[in-house]
């Protein structure tokens, strides 16, 4: 049965733990095994001979209390040896421990010949404590010279017996604790030479595996390829795998898949081009309509001023008086006909927003000059403005003049809104790989249910407004790759936040 390719990589992965496995597997066995054969050594070898010299020692003190002469220190040595210092008792004691060592259930195999060797000499161990025992007495009962000299001679051959056969055995000792511990080097060198050949095979099997995956997978690459054309709206060539299988059968699925998709889009793009240009005549329909409306009135206004203007001026000599009315009806005829200026002007603007010639501009700088352009006339309303620079702002690619036109409006829409005593300013920051300028404003802020409306062309909260001042300052953010954000609180104010990209570094 012919594996699929899930399967495939299944199987080389599983076999690749397996190897890994078997080489962990091996090496934790050598480990353990080493690491028994150390604890062995620890629980028996090793500590023996330190005990076997403190048995020596124990010799070599009682043949010092037997070879003393002198009458008083030969007492004061035998009384030393039986209470202070029992060096039978001592033997006894070292004689023990050395054999609980060498006989222990976990002891190194190394140490059965000693325990041998140290049981045959409980004869002459006990012919030492009888004899040295019955010096000590003959001593203690100030016997003659003789008897004492015949009792140390007594004591004295069991005591050489005993320390020739420790020596040995401490010799011996030494000598099997190196020879285990050169057993156990070169067990460990081998452990780490197989260790490493099985380490080999593993990753030459890793490697054969890793090579026949990327074959296997490398038609994959060649569907990425053909992907990313597809992402970039590139339908041709089309992805060839010459494969059987789940690929190929995955190559002719996404062929058709990216011919479908080519078929959609040009439908797409044919039925946008008619939803843009409906939208483009709806527009300048609307348009039409508000800028008739919004001429309608200060026409006949301008109209009733000129034919009052006319019966004054056909009455024949114009009076100060008469002339002092006169006055005010053309102050009246040119304030509506400038209002009609500007409301012209910005219908013009919406409608013809030019392309945008982006440049590095320095965010920092467009602003303070913004300021000091409309300072007199903020102040003229009675409100204050500053500018919050960001010293460590990078240049944004904008186009500085509507970037400038985006901000002035927003300042003016500001002004109005806070009146006279309110303040107004114009913050810079960086916001990641975006820079930000806020015109923040302390005013009375717009109820939650105008929010959504704000951005709506021709829809105002101002008797006089167009309702074009946001939709513009919208698309021109959009025109520069930004956007624009709009934050209002009741009673606490305004911050419009228009957000562009920054040059590159």
């Amino acid at each position: 049965m012919r594996l699929s390719i899930p399967g495939r990589v299944f199987a080389a992965f599983v076999a690749l733990l397996i190897t890994f496995g078997a080489v962990s597997g091996y090496t934790l066995w050598q480990v353990r095994a080493l690491g028994d054969q150390v604890r062995r050594l620890h629980a028996s070898l090793i500590p023996t001979p330190a005990i076997v010299g403190e048995i020596e020692g124990e010799l070599a003190g009682l043949d010092r209390v037997l070879e003393q002469e002198d009458g008083p220190a030969l007492r004061r040595g035998v009384h030393l040896a039986r209470r202070a210092h029992p060096y039978l008792t001592r033997l006894d004691d070292g004689f023990d421990r050395a054999l609980a060592r060498l006989a222990a259930p976990k002891a190194a195999p190394q140490a059965e010949p000693f325990v041998a060797r140290l049981s045959g000499l409980q004869a002459d161990r006990e012919a030492l404590r009888v004899s040295v025992q019955a010096f000590f007495d003959a001593v203690e009962a100030d016997e003659s010279a003789e008897t004492l000299a015949e009792a140390r001679r007594a004591a004295r051959r069991p005591l050489r017996r005993v320390g020739r056969a420790v020596s040995l055995i401490r010799v011996d000792l030494a000598q099997s604790l190196d020879r285990a511990i050169l057993a156990l080097s070169a067990e460990e060198e081998r452990a780490g030479w197989g260790a490493i050949v099985l380490a080999a095979v593993a990753m030459i099997i890793g490697v054969v595996i890793t090579l026949s995956t990327s074959r296997l997978v490398r038609p994959l690459r060649t569907l990425r390829a053909g992907v990313e054309r597809l992402a970039q709206g590139e339908y041709d060539p089309p992805v060839v795998v010459d494969m059987p299988g789940e690929l190929g059968a995955l190559a002719a699925d996404f062929n058709r898949m990216a011919e479908a998709i080519r078929r959609r889009d040009a439908k797409l793009s044919a039925q946008q081009k008619e939803l843009l240009q409906r939208e483009r005549l709806a527009t300048v329909g609307h348009m039409s309509a508000q800028i008739t409306h919004e001429l309608r009135n200060p026409l006949t206004s301008i109209g009733l001023n000129s034919e009052l203007l006319m019966e004054e001026l056909d009455e024949g000599d114009v009076p100060p008086a008469t002339l002092g009315r006169t006055r005010p009806l053309l102050e009246a005829i040119t304030k509506e006909v400038e209002r009609l200026r500007e409301i012209t002007e910005e219908y013009l603007r919406f409608a013809r927003l030019p392309r945008p010639e982006r440049i590095a501009v320095d965010l920092n700088r467009v602003a303070a000059e913004l300021v000091e352009f409309v300072r007199s006339e903020l102040e003229l309303a009675g409100a204050k403005v500053r500018v919050d620079p960001d010293p460590s702002v990078r240049p944004a690619l904008v186009d500085p003049n509507q970037v400038r036109a985006a901000l002035l409006n927003l300042v003016r829409n500001a002004r109005e809104a806070v009146g006279e005593g309110g303040h107004v300013v114009v913050r810079v920051r960086t916001l990641g790989d975006r820079a930000a300028v806020t015109v923040e404003d302390d005013g009375p802020g717009l109820p939650p249910e105008l929010l959504e409306r704000i951005f709506e062309p021709f829809f105002s909260t101002k008797p006089q407004g167009t309702g074009l001042g946001l939709p513009m300052v919208r698309k021109i953010a959009q025109a520069q790759n930004g956007d624009v954000r709009f934050v209002s609180h009741p009673g606490r104010g305004t911050q419009v936040t228009l957000e562009l990209p920054l040059a590159p570094s």
